[in-house]
C-alpha cells in the first residue's frame, strides 16, 4: 500500500504573480486555480532565486543558487555531477517524469531533444530543450532523436494530453511518482486560441500606476511588433488557456482517483514585465519580474490558507523532499515549506535572495537592488506601501535601518557563497 505521496509539480514560464486573480489582478481570467486555492496553500511573497529560465531551473532541481551551480545565464546544461531533485527521489523509489520544455542542457538552445545523459536523473521524459517561437508547430521526443511527437493544435493543450496519458501510466505503477509539466505558456511570442484572448478584446488593460500606455513590444526574430495592449490581450489569453489546461490535470487527478495522495504544485520560474515601467520580458529585479505565484495543495488538505512570509525557489527542493520522506544537502538558506502548508509552523520573516546580473534581498515589506561585488545600492522600495514601484527611497534618511539591514544580509550571502565555491574548486583541485 502506497503511503507516501505522488507529486504533480506544474510550471508556468514567465508568469508573474502580478497578473494573476489570486495576488489581485482583476481583469485575468483563471477560474481552475482560484477553486485549487480555496483548497490549497498560497504564498503571498514568493519570489524565484533568479529572474530567467536556465538559472531558475538549475536552482529548483539542486536546491542552491546559481553562483553554486554555474547556471548564470541561459544556454546552460546541467552539471552532470549535482545531484537532482530527479536523483534525490529516485534514490527514495520514486518514478520520476519530465514533461515539456527543458532549458538545461546547453548549446544549441532550440526546439531539439535533448540527450538522455543531459536529463539531470528524470527516469522518463518527453520533452524539448527550449524555444518554441510558434505554439503551433512545436515539437517533442523521448528517446529517438530522429522521430519526434507532433503537438497538434497549440502547444499548451497538446502538452496537456501528453500528460494525461503520463498520469495515467504512472498511476498503473505501485511506487509514487513525481511529474514536473513545464509548460512554455505564457512565455511571449503569446498566440492563444482566439475564445482565450477574446475577453480581453475590449477590456481596460492598463490600470496599474506603473502600466506605460507607450511601450512597444517589438522583437525581430519572433515576428513580434506590437503595443502594449496587443501584448496584453495575447499574454493574458495563455494565461487563461494555462488555467484551463491546469484544469484539466486537477480533473486528470480526480478521474483516475489520485486526487486524494497527490501533492499538487503551481508555480512559475519568473514574471513578465508586460509594459510596466514600460519594460518588456524578465531578468530584471522589479516585482512584474521575480514575485511568482507559489500554490501548494498537501494530500488531505481541505481549507486554504495564505503565508504571508517571504518563500524562495531555493526552498522547493527541501519542502518535496520532505513529503517524499527524503534528504538531501541543500543551500543553507533553503528550508521545507511543509510547516506553513500544513498550517503548523508558519515561516518566520526572513531575507530572500535573487541574484541575476545584479543582487536583490527581499522580505515581506521590503526590497534592496544593489550591484554585484561592491553591493552599491540601486533602489530601495516598499512594496506594500509602494506596491508599483514608482519611489525609490534608498537614499531617504528615515530608511537607513532597513537599507543597511538588508546591504548587510546581502554582504553575507556574497561571502558565504564566494567561500562554498572556492571549497569546492579547492576540492575539484585535489581530486584531478
Amino acid at each position: 500500500m502506497q503511503t507516501r505521496p505522488n507529486i504533480l509539480f506544474v510550471l508556468a514560464d514567465q508568469l508573474g504573480a502580478r497578473w494573476l486573480p489570486l495576488y489581485g489582478h482583476a481583469l485575468v481570467e483563471s477560474p481552475a486555480l482560484e477553486t485549487f486555492a480555496q483548497h490549497s496553500t498560497v504564498f503571498e511573497r514568493a519570489l524565484t532565486t533568479s529572474p530567467i529560465c536556465t538559472p531558475y531551473r538549475g536552482c529548483l532541481l539542486s536546491g542552491r543558487y546559481p553562483s553554486q551551480t554555474g547556471l548564470s545565464e541561459n544556454g546552460g546544461a546541467y552539471p552532470s555531477d549535482l545531484p537532482s531533485l530527479a536523483d534525490h527521489l529516485g534514490e527514495a523509489g520514486y518514478a520520476s517524469y519530465y514533461l515539456g520544455k527543458w532549458h538545461l542542457s546547453g548549446a544549441p538552445q532550440g526546439n531539439r531533444w535533448v540527450p538522455p545523459g543531459m536529463r539531470a536523473g528524470f527516469q522518463h521524459f518527453s520533452g524539448w530543450e527550449s524555444h518554441h517561437v510558434d505554439h503551433y508547430a512545436g515539437l517533442m521526443w523521448e528517446d529517438d532523436p530522429k522521430t519526434p511527437l507532433s503537438m497538434p493544435g497549440h502547444e499548451t493543450d497538446s502538452l496537456t494530453a501528453v500528460a494525461e496519458q503520463k498520469l495515467a501510466q504512472a498511476a498503473s505503477n505501485d511506487v509514487p511518482f513525481f511529474m514536473l509539466i513545464s509548460y512554455q505558456a505564457p512565455h511571449p511570442p503569446c498566440s492563444p486560441p482566439a475564445a482565450f484572448a477574446a475577453p480581453y478584446a475590449d477590456a481596460e488593460l492598463l490600470p496599474e500606476a506603473n502600466a506605460d500606455s507607450d511601450a512597444w513590444f517589438k522583437h525581430d526574430a519572433w515576428g513580434a511588433d506590437y503595443d502594449v495592449c496587443q501584448f496584453r490581450q495575447r499574454y493574458f489569453g495563455e494565461i487563461s488557456q494555462l488555467d484551463a489546461a491546469f484544469g484539466r490535470l486537477l480533473a486528470a487527478l480526480r478521474r483516475l482517483k489520485l486526487a486524494d495522495n497527490t501533492l499538487v504544485v503551481f508555480t512559475s520560474d519568473h514574471g513578465e514585465m508586460a509594459g510596466a515601467h514600460g519594460l518588456f520580458g524578465k531578468g530584471l529585479m522589479y516585482e512584474e519580474a521575480i514575485h511568482v505565484p507559489l500554490i501548494i495543495r498537501a494530500p488531505g488538505q481541505k481549507a486554504g490558507c495564505r503565508v504571508a512570509a517571504p518563500a524562495g525557489t531555493i526552498d522547493l527542493l527541501p519542502t518535496l523532499l520532505d513529503y517524499a520522506g527524503a534528504d538531501a544537502d541543500a543551500d543553507a538558506d533553503a528550508r521545507s515549506l511543509r510547516p506553513a502548508v500544513a498550517g503548523i509552523s508558519p515561516p518566520r520573516e526572513r531575507i530572500v535572495i535573487s541574484e541575476y546580473h545584479n543582487l536583490c534581498a527581499s522580505t515581506s515589506e521590503w526590497k534592496l537592488v544593489a550591484e554585484r561585488g561592491s553591493l552599491r545600492g540601486e533602489a530601495l522600495y516598499n512594496t506594500v506601501d509602494d506596491p508599483y514601484e514608482l519611489e525609490n527611497r534608498l537614499n531617504q534618511p528615515e530608511c537607513a535601518q532597513i537599507r543597511e539591514a538588508l546591504t548587510s544580509a546581502l554582504a553575507r550571502w556574497q561571502r558565504r557563497i564566494a567561500a562554498s565555491h572556492n571549497e569546492k574548486t579547492q576540492s575539484i583541485r585535489a581530486i584531478t
